[in-house]
């Protein structure tokens, strides 16, 4: 059993990696999202209706991100169902002869 064992440490190593990205992802976002309030507050010529825009914008941006985080989840509990399955072996088939004296 000693590829389950590797399979279950690289499916670990994966789901961390990915955490790891969303995470990043988030804190990226973040970053932006305050860079661009500091620069439309210093911005009074800029219209109401774009400002809107890039707040719908940044909304979507955010539940998008958030969906994506929340699918791959589901798609790490299926892959880790998969592999905490009970491994039964089907029976060998033989074919069993008679011998002949």
């Amino acid at each position: 059993m000693e590829a389950l064992n590797i399979t279950r440490q690289m499916l670990v190593f994966q789901k961390e990696a990915v955490h790891n990205f969303q995470s990043m992802w988030d804190f990226a976002q973040t970053q932006t999202s305050a860079t661009v309030d500091r620069l439309v507050d210093h911005a009074a010529w800029m219209p109401q209706e774009n400002r809107q825009a890039l707040e719908d914008w940044r909304t979507l941006v955010k539940q998008e991100r958030e969906r994506f985080s929340a699918y791959v989840d589901q798609c790490f509990v299926v892959y880790e169902k998969m592999l905490d399955a009970p491994q039964a072996a089907p029976p060998a088939k033989t074919k069993k002869t008679n011998d002949i004296k």
